[in-house]
């Protein structure tokens, strides 16, 4: 079947909605004690909470509400549970404009909501601050590139919600699946599969771009229509890569065209061969487009590599693998972040155990945490690791944490598409002795028959 066919089979239909910073941020924090969590149908308009901002305050604020459901999903009875910053009148602020808001009258279970408790997050923007919004959001045809496999397979449609961070450059980072449905069918790695084609607006705080926000994004899958079978490859997300381009490559891969552009962004699907390498790669996005980033992410993606054993390549299958990109201008000043490093190689219990500090034994300190900083190379090995810290201090925890890291190894390219290359990391290292095993004594030796 072509491509073109597939894409007209496959309606997909994308409702996101970058709602408050503030109460996307707390949404989990903030459910009530009995634990069921509200679905709220209406906000308050942008409007009121603008005309609503207190008088006296001068920069941004918030206050969480604690209410009371009613019948028709209003929110009653309401106080203030807190507010930040405290005394500039962000509480009373939020109970006159609280009166907008309304949840769903029954719950998940189609059960009734009147008399439950609520808890309401609102959040107030000085003149000149600003929260995340959509610059780019993936089409139709995007989504669809990224129908499950499995799902495709059994004709069906689904759902599924992602929350992100949104960077500084109005990327997204540290997405995770909230839900989806139906359990099984992969729709929240498709939703994750998404998240690099999107872009934001960066949040504003006292006239300066800052790091921070997040953002709520449904995603909608339609039933596949038509009578004619559907043959899909299956699609790797964040294999365990063995070599990436270095940040070196990456800053000379910046196109020409891209004159005058802060940073772009684009992602590629391609095949992966049985050596490791990748072929045929397709640009399937690119932000913004015509400035020459499709054909600079082709052109490293001769640069990657992964590890395939011999074992594992005569029973290789094909597979294409969604690869994604962030470009920065060179001549900028680093703004990466390692926010959460995917792990492919750690240290067992028992070299945990072998590195254990001889003095910390010997004292009778039977646990403590050590912490190491490292840089992080092209290939995800630490190196030039440091102590950074230790407790109990003087006991050598801080050294045996620089021993147990050296063998780690973190993929060296994120879900998010940046090289770990040249950035610095800290890991915590929490070492137990194994005070039993310690005080068994040896097996006897066997005797000679």
């Amino acid at each position: 079947m072509s491509r073109s066919l597939l894409l007209a089979m496959l309606t997909a239909g994308l409702f996101a909605t970058a709602l408050s910073t503030v109460a996307l941020a707390q949404a989990e924090d903030d459910a009530p004690p009995s634990g069921w969590r509200p679905n709220f149908v209406t906000r308050v308009p942008q409007g009121k909470m603008k005309a609503a901002f207190p008088k006296g305050a001068t920069v941004t604020g918030k206050a969480m509400l604690g209410c009371v459901a009613d019948k028709g999903g209003r929110l009653v009875d309401c106080k203030v549970l807190r507010e930040d910053p405290v005394g500039q009148g962000f509480g009373e602020a939020a109970l006159s404009v609280v009166g907008y808001e309304r949840i769903a009258t029954k719950d998940a279970q189609g059960a009734s909501v009147e008399g439950r408790p609520v808890r309401t997050t609102l959040e107030f923007l000085a003149p000149g601050d600003a929260n995340p919004d959509w610059v780019r959001k993936p089409n139709g045809a995007e989504i669809a590139n990224v129908f499950p496999k499995k799902a495709l397979d059994r004709r069906v449609g689904g759902k599924a919600t992602i929350r992100c961070k949104a960077t500084v450059e109005g990327f997204l980072e540290a997405c995770r699946v909230l839900s989806e449905s139906p359990q099984g069918m992969d729709f929240g790695g498709a939703g994750l599969q998404l998240a690099p084609q999107f872009r934001m607006s960066p949040k504003i705080r006292g006239g300066r771009a800052v790091a921070g926000g997040e953002v709520t994004i449904p995603i909608t899958w339609e039933e596949p229509r038509g009578a004619a079978p559907i043959n899909t490859t299956s699609i790797v997300l964040d294999p365990p890569w063995s070599r990436v381009p270095t940040q070196a490559e990456l800053a000379a891969a910046w196109p020409k065209a891209a004159a005058g552009e802060p940073f772009g962004q684009a992602a590629l699907r391609c095949v992966l061969m049985k050596t490791g390498q990748l072929r045929s790669c397709d640009v399937i996005s690119e932000n913004p487009r015509g400035k020459g980033f499709g054909k600079a992410a082709q052109d490293l993606s001769k640069l990657f590599m992964v590890n395939i054993g011999p074992a594992d390549a005569k029973t290789f299958k094909d597979y294409k693998i969604d690869l994604p990109f962030r470009f920065r201008d060179p001549a900028a000043p680093e703004a990466r972040k390692l926010t959460k490093p995917r792990w492919i190689r750690t240290l067992s219990a028992e070299g945990m155990a072998e590195v254990y500090p001889q003095a910390a034994a010997k004292a009778g300190v039977a646990s403590g945490l050590g912490a190491a900083t490292c840089a992080v190379t092209a290939t995800g090995e630490l190196a030039d690791c440091k102590p950074a810290r230790e407790t109990p201090a003087g006991l050598g925890f801080g050294a045996a944490a620089v021993e147990a890291v050296k063998l780690m190894r973190m993929n060296p390219w994120t879900r998010e598409g940046d090289t770990v290359d040249g950035l610095t990391v800290t890991i915590p290292v929490q070492f137990t002795l194994d005070v039993k095993a310690q005080d068994e004594p040896a097996a006897p030796a066997g005797k000679p028959g």
